[in-house]
Order: C-alpha cells, then sequence, then structure tokens
C-alpha cells in the first residue's frame, strides 16, 4: 500500500461548498427539463382534447346568452329550472338581474350591480372577485329593447375547466409544483452520498486498521486516499501513532510472534530431510540389488511414506500462512461461468480415466452479467480438493454430479457422488483439523486430516460456509457457497 502523502489536498469546506453548488445547479437543470416534459405532454393533451383548455367554459358563454334571449319570460324566476339544464354549473355560477340591477334568480347570493345605471356600465365588462371572472351581458326581448342581464362567474385555469379530472390534475399540478424541491432531496442524497463516501473511506480504514492492531498486526501502511486535507491529515497522524505503538508493542507480541513462527520453521526444516529421502529412495529402486522383490516392497513402502510427509509438509505450511494474521485473499474479477466450465472440462477427463459417470451443470441466475471477485486461485484449491476426495472414494463405473449456480452475490457448489459416503454421523467433523475417518472415507491411502480444514477456512475468508452429509440416495454430498468479494476485499498489503 502506498504511504502516506504530506500534500495539499481540497479543505472539507471547500469540498462542501463545491458540493452545494453542483447539486443547486443539477437541481435546476433537472427541474426545468422536468417542466418542458410535461408542457410537452400538456400540450398534446390540449391538441387531442383530452384536456379541457382554461377558457373551456368562458367559450360557452355566447351560446348560453343566445340561448337565453331566445326564451320567453326569461326574467321570470319559473326560467330557472329551463335556464339550470343548459348552464354547466359545475365551472359557472350564474345570476340574473332586472333592469334596475336586482337579483332575480341564479346561483350567485353576490350582488355586483347597484342600481339600473350601474348596470349599463357594467354590460360586457369584466369585473373581478378574487381569483374570479365576473361578466354581465344583456338580454333582450322581441323587439331588441334591454330588460336585463345575466352575469357569469368562472375560473380561467385548467383545474377549473376539468372538474372530472381533477382527481389527476391536482396531484399533476402538485408534483409540478413539488418538482425543484424533489430533486434537491435527490441530488443532495446523491452528491451527499459521494461527498460522505470520500469522508467515510478515511474513517472506515482508521476503524479497519484500529482492529488490525487490535489482532497483534501492526506490519502495513494506511493507503493514500482522494479525501479531504484534514482527514489526510487525520490518517497521517493515526500511522504515525501505529508506529509509535508497534514499537512500544513489540516486546510484548514477541513470544506470541515466536510460538507460530516455531511451528512454521519445524515444517518447514522437516522438508528437506524428507525430500533427500525421497531422492535416495528413488536411487535404491533403480538399483539391482539380492532379493529384489523383498527389497522392492520395503523401498515401495517407504518412498510412500515419504510422500505423504512431505505432502503434509505442505499442508502445515499452508495451514500456518492461512492462519497468519497479516493473510489475506488476492480478490480479482472472474468470469465465473467460464472458469467453472472449464474446471467441469477438467474433471470430466479424470472421470474418464476411472470410467466414472460426470455430470456437470452451470446455472447463471444472474440478471445482468455483474462481475463477480474471488480468490481463484484459493477457490481452485478448495474445489480441487473436495473433487479429488469424490473422485478417489467413486468407484469404477459410478456417478459425481456437480451444480454450481451463481447469482448477484453468491457462488453456489453442490457435489455428490455414489461412493461410500461419510462415516461419522457428523459428517461436520471431516472439517476439523487433523481430523480422520477410520472407515468408509478414510480408506488405506491415509491423509493429513487438514484438506477439507483448509478448504473450509478458504470458504470463511470468502464469507462463505462449508458443509458436509450423506445423501439418502447414498454417496456424500459437499455444498459450497461463499460471497462474491467487494473489489479490493481481501487484497493484500
Amino acid at each position: 500500500m502506498g504511504k502516506l502523502k504530506r500534500d495539499k489536498r481540497k479543505s472539507l469546506r471547500s469540498s462542501i461548498t463545491s458540493s452545494f453548488y453542483l447539486m443547486l445547479g443539477l437541481s435546476v437543470v433537472a427541474a426545468f427539463l422536468t417542466w418542458a416534459i410535461l408542457f410537452v405532454i400538456f400540450a398534446l393533451l390540449l391538441q387531442n382534447e383530452r384536456v379541457n383548455p382554461a377558457n373551456y367554459y368562458e367559450g360557452q358563454i355566447p351560446a348560453l346568452v343566445e340561448y337565453m334571449n331566445e326564451q320567453e319570460h326569461i326574467l321570470d324566476s319559473a326560467a330557472k329550472e329551463i335556464v339550470e339544464k343548459r348552464i354547466p354549473l359545475e365551472g359557472l355560477d350564474y345570476q340574473v338581474v332586472n333592469l334596475a340591477g336586482e337579483i332575480v334568480y341564479g346561483t350567485i347570493a353576490k350582488s355586483y350591480i347597484d342600481s339600473g345605471s350601474d348596470l349599463l356600465t357594467k354590460l360586457n365588462t369584466n369585473l373581478y372577485d378574487r381569483n374570479f371572472f365576473v361578466k354581465y351581458y344583456p338580454l333582450l326581448d322581441e323587439q331588441g329593447l334591454l330588460q336585463g342581464a345575466v352575469g357569469f362567474r368562472y375560473q380561467l385555469s385548467v383545474l377549473a375547466a376539468n372538474q372530472e379530472g381533477k382527481a389527476v390534475l391536482y396531484p399533476l399540478a402538485i408534483l409540478t409544483f413539488l418538482t425543484p424541491f424533489f430533486y434537491i432531496f435527490l441530488f443532495s442524497y446523491v452528491i451527499g452520498k459521494r461527498l460522505s463516501s470520500r469522508i467515510e473511506k478515511p474513517f472506515n480504514k482508521i476503524i479497519e486498521s484500529a482492529n488490525r492492531i487490535r489482532n497483534h498486526e501492526l506490519d502495513f501502511s494506511l493507503s493514500y486516499m482522494d479525501s479531504t486535507e484534514e482527514l489526510n491529515q487525520l490518517m497521517l497522524a493515526f500511522e504515525e501513532m501505529k508506529e509509535a505503538l508497534k514499537e512500544s508493542l513489540e516486546q510484548q507480541w514477541k513470544l506470541e510472534r515466536e510460538r507460530k513462527e516455531m511451528v512454521a520453521a519445524i515444517a518447514h526444516d522437516l522438508k528437506t530431510p524428507l525430500t533427500i529421502i525421497q531422492g535416495h529412495v528413488e536411487g535404491l529402486i533403480e538399483a539391482k540389488n539380492q532379493n529384489p522383490e523383498r527389497q522392492q516392497r520395503y523401498l515401495d513402502t517407504i518412498y510412500k511414506s515419504c510422500l505423504r510427509s512431505i505432502q503434509l509438509i505442505k499442508e502445515l505450511n499452508e495451514l500456518s500462512k492461512l492462519e497468519q494474521a497479516e493473510f489475506t485473499l488476492q480478490a480479482a474479477e472472474v468470469n465465473a461461468v467460464n472458469w467453472l466450465r472449464e474446471k467441469a472440462s477438467q474433471y470430466e477427463l479424470l472421470c474418464e480415466e476411472k470410467h466414472i459417470s460426470f455430470h456437470a451443470q452451470v446455472i447463471d441466475n444472474r440478471s445482468e452479467q455483474s462481475p463477480v471477485w474471488l480468490d481463484v486461485e484459493r477457490m481452485e484449491q478448495v474445489i480441487d480438493n473436495i473433487f479429488m476426495n469424490s473422485l478417489r472414494f467413486t468407484p469404477d463405473n459410478g456417478d459425481i454430479k456437480w451444480l454450481t449456480k451463481v447469482d448477484e452475490q453468491y457462488l453456489t457448489l453442490e457435489l455428490l457422488d455414489s461412493g461410500p459416503g461419510f462415516a461419522s454421523k457428523n459428517p461436520s467433523k471431516v472439517f476439523e483439523k487433523f481430523y480422520r475417518e477410520d472407515a468408509a472415507r478414510s480408506g488405506d491411502s491415509g491423509h493429513s486430516g487438514l484438506g477439507l480444514f483448509i478448504a473450509q477456512t478458504i470458504v470463511k475468508k470468502h464469507g462463505g460456509e462449508i458443509s458436509a452429509a450423506n445423501h439418502e440416495a447414498g454417496g456424500a454430498y459437499v455444498k459450497i457457497r461463499v460471497k462474491s468479494l467487494k473489489p479490493d476485499a481481501g487484497q493484500a498489503p
């Protein structure tokens, strides 16, 4: 990991200020775009007569006035019923007055005419009553003489002109009004999340480093992050504190570290003499001596024991490496489907040599081809170990079934063979360190009891789980489920 640098970055104050202006600018642009889209939609609805225009009721007034002038005795209150059958009362209020300006009938109780002379001045003139328009039109008798007037009160608005569509138009109007506030909230959340991410990463890194220190791990450095000046200074201070703490705790942890190193050293030192013995035994096998048949049998036994010892040393070294606090997975993006199909092809060839029927199926349940992050080398170690166990204990002409599923977060592998299964009543014991079964799957080949423990350790480091059972139809069943690691998760320092 890169060392922290004492360079100048944007301050926290300037980061917050620039984020605010960015949020405000994006909100304004998005609101205007939304209003433009709504305007186009509304214009299309008007054009197709799906929505009434604002002057819908005002446009009906001339025809109504003409109709009322055609009626006899229009100033008689008995004409009210006939008139109201024609007037759309949901959008128009009306009032019939005589020549003196007195109200004869109508739905408007308020008087806007004070006298006969006032009536003459207000005919065909727009009056205003808050957000309503009021206009009086002359009523003429058969000789064309003025006998009174009819006044209409209405609103010039889309909502008033679409009484039946209020349930839809009101929410749309409210939505139009709230659009800027929605975008302010949205972009505040998105930009705030981005800013908080820049701020949270250093804190998370410090928390992670604090946990590593708690686990007696001090051989690491805080990586440099593109954050604010203040947080970079905080991380630098934490790095300096960690170095000081490392020096003060060095003696305290020395004994514990030496104990772990001793186990690794013994495993490493045993490997050299065992390898030499292997070389000498191979030479003896090639030599011609007396009673060669017996000598060959002994040498074969020694040779196999050496191989098993070397394998044990390898597994001990591997176990020591996995149990070290500083061990981390090397996560990388992998095409899981192609990788699994390639492994299936390899296993199929091995099964053919033993005349075993191999059935493999790879199911991709991802809605999108989202990447899968794994430590491929370690996962191959796990899968190879499980498969080789099945191959070893499955008899000739037997069956091995391998099902793999890939989804957005998990990789699931299920392996079923037609072998003798696990001898233990509790198959989960096979994952214990140095555990050996004394029957069915132990065989006579011998093993260290570390393979499945190592496999379980690797799976757990992937945030997953592994289980073993005896299948109802016979044979061993092993299931592995691991998480797709996040980018940079488990990367070595």
